[in-house]
């Protein structure tokens, strides 16, 4: 058996940090590309900036259009190819983070990760999710390495609308019930290396689901009053730093596939974030698994008092017919997708079932209260 452990070269987290990050970006080079979209430009964009040249950078900043595409990674590239740039920064949500890091692997630069939101743990990853230009899920990219330096200022992610953070406690909540999945499964992980989970991986995963439990409420009601505390900051840690790293290096399983899946279909479900729909996905994953009726309500409540999607109908997928659902399932289940570590065969009929007894499970469970 061989196993294998990969993280950011350097996570920094801290307090006003956007003020005085110039020190940890000059060591990769004088110029480079920072990549935000115009909302994130206006709100902090431009002050992050201007502190970058007031420390002798040199910065092209470039406009994010939306989408992680390759239509998108090869516009950006062509700019870092014609400015020769040292580095590229991401200054944004999930899709600039991905389209950052493919532009860095693109261009063999360093590529560093400045998130505006701790709603997914994919500023750490050696890997990008690609969509098409009109929003459809495609394909996993994995690089040869993990982003060189990540950058969280805890002010910013307060000052973000707190259904952000949410979002990313819904992501980082399948960490461990996937982890978990595929440790039983002795399967590999989510790193292009083939390898299986160390004992580190899977200690990463299980400590973001314990400041989870422990420090939500708190973190959410300081969120929503846009302060920083102790908690907040614990809270952003399990969200980007534990759920990332713990992720990669122990896998995924059913719950991410699930929100592939729904892909497969149009309407107001892609209303909702990554983390909404991986949060029924989690649901999910503990029906396939077997899970008890008291471990599969613990995270239900812990869902519910959320405000989480935890049945179809929240899911706005309450008039879905079965003919719909197995759409999701069929391309949840395709080959390559990270369902099939769950340690025994499953297939569309079998998601269904999971799916539809989740739904069923979740709404039996809440009339009872």
């Amino acid at each position: 058996m061989t196993t294998a452990f990969a993280s950011p070269s350097t996570y920094v987290q801290g307090d006003q940090l956007l003020e005085h990050a110039a020190p940890y970006i000059t060591p990769f080079g004088d110029h480079g590309l920072l990549l935000a979209d115009d909302i994130v430009w206006q709100l902090i964009g431009q002050k992050f900036y201007d502190n970058l040249t007031t420390a002798n950078l040199t910065i092209e900043h470039v406009q994010f259009n939306g989408e992680s595409s390759p239509e998108e990674i090869d516009r950006i590239k062509a700019i870092g190819q014609r400015t020769d740039a040292k580095f590229v920064i991401a200054l944004g949500g999930g899709k600039t983070n991905d389209t950052t890091k493919a532009v860095g692997d693109a261009l063999g630069i360093p590529v560093v990760i400045v998130p505006t939101l701790a709603s997914n743990d994919s500023p750490c990853t050696r890997l990008s999710v690609l969509y098409s230009a009109d929003g459809e899920f495609l394909k996993y990219l994995f690089y040869d390495k993990n982003p060189d330096l990540v950058l969280v200022d805890s002010a910013v992610i307060a000052g973000a609308p707190v259904r952000f953070l949410i979002d990313g406690i819904a992501d980082a909540l399948s960490t461990n019930v996937e982890s978990q999945s595929v440790s039983w499964a002795r399967e590999t992980t989510l790193l292009p290396l083939n390898t299986q989970q160390t004992a580190a991986g899977i200690a990463l995963a299980e400590k973001c689901e314990e400041i989870l439990f422990k420090y939500t409420d708190q973190a959410v009601a300081a969120a929503s009053d846009h302060v920083v505390t102790p908690a907040l900051e614990h809270i952003i840690e399990a969200n980007i730093l534990l759920s990332g790293v713990g992720a990669e290096s122990s896998g995924l399983a059913a719950a991410h596939s699930f929100q592939n899946g729904l892909t497969a279909l149009s309407g107001d479900v892609h209303k909702l974030s990554h983390g909404q729909k991986v949060a029924f996905g989690t649901l999910v994953n503990l029906v396939l698994e077997g899970a008890s009726d008291a471990r599969f309500r613990k995270y239900l409540d812990f869902e519910v008092a959320l405000g989480l999607p935890t049945t179809f109908a929240d899911l706005h997928l309450g008039d879905a017919t079965d003919a719909d659902l197995l759409k999701v399932a069929e391309l949840a289940t395709q080959e390559g997708e990270t369902i099939h570590n769950m340690g025994f065969p499953v297939d569309a009929r079998t998601l269904l079932a999971a799916m539809k007894g989740a739904d069923a499970l979740s709404r039996n469970f809440q009339h009872l209260n």
